[in-house]
């Protein structure tokens, strides 16, 4: 949630108290009682989408962990199956070469890498068994290939799922700054002998203003 989408929430919520703290001046059934709970309906609403915007966030942060947990376990496995492969280039020469890759690959590249390694092991399975490879290496470069694509899956649907909630809040927020608008000048009417009550509906549905950003002073021109 942007400072601003935070700050127009936070006056909601104000603006929510004030409809419990001064109840009395809201005559029950009327239209200005119909606006009042629209707008708590809305001020609840976002609330709820903010936790889960929240929510995926923290599932989003959690997919990143599990990208990271299986790419090492796919460097893993790759770290072994190349050093056998270094190590049977010389009775063997263009093995090497069959089996490179770096740390720095892209996921994508990295990806593409392990599922050669795995493809590799159709002819060089056993050669490089013999050289220290891990046994069935081969399936367990796919395995590890496998696992690591499916977390792509899992932190697109995180991110997909964030954007759709931020969308509904946005448009949700909307709603409640124009039904806070009709309740605040009803609240002018309904509460015009009250000045507390008036005071403190400005001091509930007032929006704070963001701090303004410093501007560095322009250098003295030589």
């Amino acid at each position: 949630m942007n400072d601003k989408n935070r700050r127009n929430l936070e006056s909601g919520q104000r603006c929510r108290q004030w409809t419990i703290d001064y109840v009395a001046l809201i005559p029950g059934g009327s239209l200005f009682e119909t606006k009042g709970t629209a707008m708590v309906a809305s001020v609840d609403l976002l609330e709820t989408l903010a936790g889960e915007i929240e929510s995926f966030v923290g599932e989003g942060l959690s997919a990143t962990d599990v990208k990271g947990s299986e790419r090492l376990d796919l460097l893993d496995i790759m770290e072994k199956v190349r050093d056998a492969a270094r190590a049977a280039e010389a009775d063997n020469p263009g093995t090497r070469d069959r089996y490179r890759y770096t740390t720095t690959m892209s996921h994508q590249g990295l990806l593409a890498a392990g599922r050669a390694f795995a493809a590799g092991g159709v002819d060089d399975g056993a050669l490089l068994e013999s050289y220290g490879a891990p046994i069935k290496w081969p399936q367990d470069c796919t395995t590890a290939s496998d696992a690591f694509e499916a977390s792509f899956g899992q932190q697109d649907s995180a991110v997909g799922g964030r954007i759709a909630k931020n969308a509904d809040f946005t448009d949700r927020l909307a709603q409640m700054i124009t039904e806070k608008a009709t309740f605040g000048h009803m609240v002018k009417n309904f509460a015009a002998a009250n000045p507390g009550a008036l005071a403190a509906w400005t001091a509930a549905a007032h929006v704070e203003a963001p701090p303004k950003k410093k501007v560095p002073p322009t250098p003295p021109t030589p």
